[in-house]
């Protein structure tokens, strides 16, 4: 029987690596008092499918704890230990046979360490899902409607990017003015307002093809006919087309093992009481275990939107995550770039963006980070 008792570590992902490494038969967590918080955690026995047991460990006690595991091949995970705890596992493991294992990140190797000798294999990082990440360390995810729309959908939140790209300045106008006409309205895939809202915005209208059904004067009012209530959100709210632009590059890149956009989660992992703290990110993939979360500026902002994004990142992705900021707009602010770059946050600026490149970028920043 191969018994693999887990130190157990606050970085959540590397509890799950040496139990899927190693293919165990039984799965022992060692953890301090500290960690109680910690343990039982849904995503991680989902996935183990070896049984697993829990002990709580102390320096004092640790000795006589490992000397209860029972198994053929006992493999300890040292990553969680501090170094009190990490030499007196080595110290038994010398002792009685056992085999010290611990996962490189950086390296992509799994070590096992047995009778003065290393040996490597190439690491076996679990596949997770953007929810699994999220729900692994602490988070939880709201089941909100979102429209991921088909191809016919994608052209209109093309035209709307390509429209706000053209002049920012005058669809932050028309975006204004469509939201006021369409206050009472939002039920009603049919806008009316007055014809002095059509001959103002006649060349923005007449180049969203997809967005309208029909868009023109009738019955001497303006009317407006979306496509879909859906597609209201792509006028209304000027950074949504850009967030699906954004999803659409991870998307088509095929990199990824999944890309979801705009995530509701709820800090404590609860019901989303009313006053929970919460976050919503923009753009969320994954990848070997790693969360890429992806925040999209379709306009001005500010230093606190690096920090943002980056404090995100690290509560629902943890040490490996990949914070990125996706701005649609050149700041021409060095001194951004520099912060981005102290806090090892991904910044794509606006000339990137415009060429398709945020795939591209984000896979080649994951390899030296």
């Amino acid at each position: 029987m191969r018994t693999l008792v887990e130190l157990y570590d606050a970085e959540q992902m590397l509890n799950l690596i040496a139990a899927t490494q190693l293919e165990c038969d039984l799965v022992v967590f060692l953890y301090t008092a500290d960690q109680k918080h910690l343990i039982h955690n849904e995503v991680i026995e989902n996935l183990i499918t070896a049984p697993t047991e829990y002990m709580e460990y102390s320096p004092a006690s640790l000795e006589s704890l490992l000397d209860q595991i029972e198994g053929d091949e006992i493999f300890i995970d040292v990553h969680g230990g501090d170094d009190l705890a990490i030499s007196i596992v080595s110290a038994a493991a010398e002792r009685n046979g056992y085999y010290i294992c611990y996962s490189g990140m950086s390296t992509d190797q799994f070590y096992i360490l047995h009778d003065g000798t290393t040996s490597m294999q190439k690491l076996k990082v679990p596949r997770l899902s953007v929810r699994q990440i999220v729900e692994l360390y602490g988070g939880k995810v709201r089941n909100l409607p979102e429209s991921y729309f088909d191809d016919y959908g994608r052209k209109a939140a093309e035209e709307c990017l390509a429209e706000h790209r053209r002049s920012a300045k005058r669809w932050t106008a028309f975006a204004k003015a469509i939201a006021s006409a369409g206050s009472s309205q939002k039920e009603n895939t049919v806008w009316r307002t007055d014809t002095k809202f059509y001959h103002d915005y006649e060349n923005i209208l007449e180049n969203l093809p997809h967005v309208f059904d029909f868009c023109g004067i009738r019955d001497g009012r303006c009317e407006l006919v979306f496509h879909d209530r859906a597609y209201q959100l792509l006028v209304t709210d000027i950074g949504v087309p850009f967030e699906y632009e954004t999803y659409y590059q991870m998307v088509d890149s095929k990199a990824f093992d999944d890309v979801d956009l705009r995530v509701n989660i709820d800090w404590n992992g609860g019901d989303f009481v009313s006053g929970d703290p919460n976050s919503e990110l923009d753009v969320v993939a994954s990848l070997k275990g790693r969360l890429i979360s992806i925040s999209c500026k379709a306009g001005k902002y500010d230093q606190q939107a690096i920090y943002e994004v980056k404090a995100n990142a690290d509560k629902f992705g943890g040490i490996t995550s990949v914070p990125v900021l996706c701005a649609d707009i050149d700041m021409e602010r060095p001194e951004y770039v520099e912060k981005a770059n102290e806090l090892n946050v991904l910044l794509i600026e606006h000339k990137e963006m415009k060429k398709k490149k945020a795939a591209q970028m984000i896979l080649k920043w994951m390899e030296t980070h």
